[in-house]
């Protein structure tokens, strides 16, 4: 956690941010019940790829909120890991969720779709209010098996991005799509792999970016999502 503040001119409260990179506690002042809270989940990763190309991972949903907090009471701060690099399964892993105590919680992104042009159970999440919300979709990996769709991205979380959906197999003009937009800077969905004979997709997300690994673009595993991140504003 990094502690920094702002001065008021003339004296009074300062204005105070508490970062978390990592998961940790924050003990709210004893002067203070309200507070500005950035979330971000971590970022699914990228498809497995067997010979084609593979959907890039889907965003990790972005929040900020005010929330009220009770003065002297800690919270834990819980940031998302980026999902993990795919085996020899087809679909990528999905991104961990990130949580301020019980107040507030954002969803991991979904693990990029394979070479069998599957999405990965579970990857939009629930349709959120204050719980856990809505993530971003996995991109669709067409593979050998769908000619279609191959600059389309997969859904937005609403405030996750999607991943970008793999370009057609062995068409050595397909190159990679772009995910789908997050939020604030963070969240932004992974790109695909390219077709047969196209370099570039295994883009590995930002570390506490929540943004989505590429997907693979030839032989080979997609890139690991970006992790969560968390910034507390508040006067003190």
């Amino acid at each position: 956690m990094a502690v920094s503040s702002l001065v008021a001119a003339g004296g009074g409260l300062t204005q105070k941010f508490a970062e978390f990179t990592a998961t940790g506690t924050w003990t709210a002042p004893v002067n203070v019940t309200t507070i500005e809270c950035l979330l971000v989940a971590g970022g699914g990763s990228g498809g497995f790829n067997s010979g084609g190309s593979s959907g890039g991972g889907g965003g990790g949903q972005v929040q900020k909120r005010f929330l009220t907090v009770t003065p002297g009471t800690t919270y834990t701060i819980t940031i998302g890991a980026g999902g993990v690099v795919p085996g020899s399964t087809g679909n990528g892993g999905q991104g961990g969720d990130s949580s301020f105590g019980n107040l507030l919680v954002c969803g991991g992104g979904g693990g990029g779709g394979g070479t069998n042009g599957t999405f990965p159970q579970g990857n939009a999440g629930n349709a959120g209010t204050n719980t856990v919300g809505a993530r971003g979709d996995s991109g669709r990996g067409n593979g050998f098996v769908s000619t279609t769709n191959s600059t389309s991205r997969g859904n937005s979380g609403g405030i996750g991005g999607g991943g970008g959906a793999g370009g057609p197999a062995n068409d050595n003009a397909g190159t990679p799509s772009q995910g789908g937009p997050g939020l604030y800077g963070f969240g932004n969905g992974g790109q695909s792999g390219g077709s047969s004979g196209n370099d570039g997709g295994e883009v590995p997300g930002t570390v506490n970016s929540g943004m989505g690994g590429g997907g693979a673009h030839n032989t080979g595993a997609g890139a690991a999502g970006g992790s969560g991140y968390c910034l507390i504003t508040y006067w003190s």
